[in-house]
């Protein structure tokens, strides 16, 4: 058996395969790219930084805090003053008390700050810049 072009020969015990080979050709790769070298020249942008202070809660104890009025991150001065609360919780352990003769109990809510409420004041300025109560 003897086929030629890509077919199998038989000559006695042993097969070959025989292929035809094809050139084939190539096409050349295309250039590298390069940026025009003319044209408008990029310049940067700015960078603009930004900062953001973001006011803590006020307490009744001082915090860091920036004030409106001058400007400036201070350490807030605290004054505790009684509030209508602090008036009202004297007057209900003064009537509650009093049946008992030890109406005197009523003095501890113009003693205790906790009952008070906290006004905070600019140290540079003096003003108001919050208050805080916890009743």
């Amino acid at each position: 058996m003897h086929v030629e072009s890509g077919a199998i020969v038989n000559q006695g015990a042993y097969a070959e395969l025989r292929v035809q080979s094809e050139t084939v050709n190539f096409q050349d790769p295309p250039p590298p790219y390069t940026p025009p070298v003319e044209g408008p020249t990029v310049t940067s942008q700015p960078i603009i930084h930004q900062t953001i202070i973001l006011q803590v809660p006020l307490r009744s104890n001082p915090v860091y805090y920036t004030c409106d009025s001058c400007h400036e991150r201070v350490y807030t001065k605290v004054k505790y003053v009684n509030s209508r609360k602090t008036h009202l919780l004297a007057g209900f352990i003064c009537g509650f008390t009093c049946w008992c003769l030890i109406c005197c109990l009523g003095a501890i809510p113009y003693l205790v700050k906790s009952f008070k409420k906290a006004e905070h004041y600019c140290p540079n300025c003096d003003k108001l810049l919050g208050t805080y109560s916890k009743i």
